[in-house]
């Protein structure tokens, strides 16, 4: 591990999201995680945070925090919850239920309305998914980014570096093997996650100009992986991000690894 490298509790500092911003999660091996984690802050700081996606979501239930879910069949109530959201600390708003635990997100125009209410309270998107893969390369319709987001937050999971790359941990395969270098079998390494993340085929051209752009890189759960973590920050290539952090979304723990790269 960087001895230099001091442990920062708490995430949207780091990233210094403010209220009245909308941010984009997207990638693998964490989102859902992540977006606990910011919800946890800003609540435990009285700052009421509306989490919603543009694609499924998993169940929110177990989340820390107050939570109220609007679903379909109170879409009568959605506007004036919308509007009253910030007394009630966090609220999760999506379309309906779907089968294995999941929800379907909200449109994009109706994500867009949200934040053009101005109501001055976070907002959280997630952008799109992963079936609980730890990391990915976007197909050609990823993310689904509203526009006005503040902060595109990429997630990678460094669990993968090490194993052998399969369908089980990498999501979209073969689009995933093309811009990231490796073949089925192979080990992956820091690089990989590295090109999954800064290849022109990938990210990088599908983010918003004006937003601030966070490669995140989770379960960092030891000094060896802390160490990953840096190589990957080391392969990006200059002028794709404006940091890089990782850490233990769980926990709460994090470090930032870099900036403006």
């Amino acid at each position: 591990m960087n001895k230099n490298i001091d442990a920062l509790p708490l995430l949207s500092k780091i990233i210094d999201i403010k209220p009245g911003e909308m941010t984009a999660v997207m990638g693998a091996g964490g989102k859902a995680t992540i977006t606990k984690r910011l919800v946890i802050e800003f609540v435990e700081a009285g700052k009421p945070v509306l989490v919603t996606g543009t694609t499924n979501l998993q169940s929110l239930q177990d989340w820390s925090g107050p939570s109220l879910l609007l679903s379909e069949a109170e879409r009568e109530k959605a506007d004036a919850a919308a509007q009253e959201w910030a007394a009630r600390g966090a609220v999760v708003w999506v379309e309906k239920k779907l089968p294995k635990d999941m929800f379907l997100g909200i449109p994009l125009e109706q994500v867009e309305a949200l934040h053009a209410m101005g109501s001055g309270n976070v907002l959280i998107v997630k952008t799109d998914g992963a079936r609980k893969r730890l990391i990915k390369a976007p197909s050609e319709t990823e993310p689904v980014i509203p526009g006005g987001v503040s902060h595109c937050i990429l997630v990678q999971g460094l669990k993968a570096i090490g194993m052998s790359a399969n369908p089980d941990i990498v999501f979209r395969f073969e689009t995933s093997c093309r811009i990231g270098g490796f073949a089925q079998g192979d080990t992956l390494e820091p690089r990989h996650l590295a090109a999954l993340a800064s290849h022109p085929e990938s990210y990088p051209a599908r983010l918003p100009a004006s937003a601030k752009k966070i490669l995140y890189l989770s379960h960092c759960l030891s000094q060896e992986r802390l160490r990953l973590a840096e190589e990957v920050w080391e392969s990006v290539p200059e002028g794709i991000f404006d940091m890089c952090v990782t850490g233990d979304s769980v926990e709460g723990r994090f470090y930032l690894i870099g900036e403006k790269k």
